[in-house]
């Protein structure tokens, strides 16, 4: 019932795709700078999957036996509203910024104030301990747990907001990490439906329809977080924290290098460019081309390590090649 429902929902988006954007307001306009598209193009896919996802919930806690397809006993009644709170102020921060353009220091200040009031009402979010592949050992965080667990979430949302930056790059990421979920979950079909949102907005993004904008970033940058904590800390169907690691790798590069790379030419690390790796693959290839390269970085380190390779060569393999790359294109460009 809640597919039918949700089928029918997003037709009427699609058919009346210009009506919805027009009442949203939203548009991400070229600058000639650093946004190079043609026209204005609505910011809404991030409003598309909190639509849906709103919807779902909603199904799920009021017409189902389980929440997001998981025993009840798994979650107490405020854990389910707390989870609620942390995917909602995060996509409207994301939704604000889209719209007045929040400066990056106060956007930061916003998103370490939203996870620090859920990690010290949500314990089960907070990363304790996890395990290597090459570490016979768990490493236990103790103090340090709080603080390291607001450090990933910073760094997974402003790495996913730096590789967000072609058509189609986004979504494809996403749908990687969903699918990636999706199999280590036992095919748990919540991440199905996510798959399937992606599915359809990436549709739209390829027919430059629509961009996933902040709102979009923030929002699923949330549910990755949940996910990927959940699986590993509760589920454990996530054993090695590597595996996490590697699957985040291609986003936290690129946010690594440009930090640095800002840091050494004296330049606000907050500053937007065109040298991200995704704007020097698509000066020199298509878009097809330049999302291909993009996919192969990103599904083939993760399923080497699945697959038994040791994590210090697919690390390293993926750094020479990705750092080649690099040199190559900026010498081409």
């Amino acid at each position: 019932m809640i597919i039918a429902l949700l089928i029918i929902l997003n037709l009427i988006i699609y058919f009346n795709l210009k009506n919805f954007s027009k009442l949203i307001n939203i548009y991400d306009k070229p600058d000639k700078k650093i946004k190079l598209h043609k026209g204005n193009i609505p910011l809404i896919g991030g409003i598309i999957f909190f639509i849906n996802i709103l919807i779902f919930i909603v199904y799920q806690l009021f017409f189902s036996e389980n929440f997001l397809m998981l025993e009840k006993s798994f979650f107490k009644d405020r854990d389910i509203y707390v989870l609620i709170f942390f995917i909602l102020s995060f996509f409207v921060i994301g939704l604000y910024d889209d719209k007045f353009k929040i400066n990056p220091s106060i956007r930061l200040i916003l998103i370490t104030i939203s996870s620090i009031i859920i990690l010290l009402v949500e314990k089960d979010l907070i990363i304790t301990k996890f395990s290597l592949s090459f570490y016979p050992n768990k490493i236990f965080l103790n103090e340090f747990s709080f603080f390291f667990t607001i450090f990933c979430i910073i760094i997974l949302i402003n790495s996913l907001n730096f590789y967000d930056g072609i058509n189609c790059q986004s979504g494809i990421f996403y749908l990687i990490v969903f699918s990636y979920l999706y199999t280590v979950s036992d095919k748990n079909f919540f991440y199905f439906f996510l798959i399937l949102i992606t599915i359809f907005c990436l549709f739209l993004n390829l027919n430059k329809k629509l961009f996933f904008g902040d709102n979009g970033v923030y929002l699923i940058s949330v549910f990755i977080i949940i996910s990927l904590i959940y699986e590993h800390n509760l589920n454990r169907n996530i054993i090695y924290a590597d595996e996490i690691f590697i699957l985040l790798l291609m986003p936290g590069l690129d946010l690594v290098r440009l930090t640095l790379q800002r840091l050494i030419s004296f330049k606000n690390v907050f500053t937007g460019d065109r040298d991200h790796f995704h704007h020097l693959l698509i000066r020199k290839y298509k878009l097809l081309h330049s999302n291909i390269i993009l996919f192969f970085f990103n599904i083939f380190p993760l399923l080497f390590l699945i697959n038994g390779f040791n994590f210090y060569y697919v690390f390293a393999s993926t750094l020479i090649v990705y750092f080649y790359l690099i040199i190559y294109l900026k010498k081409k460009n």
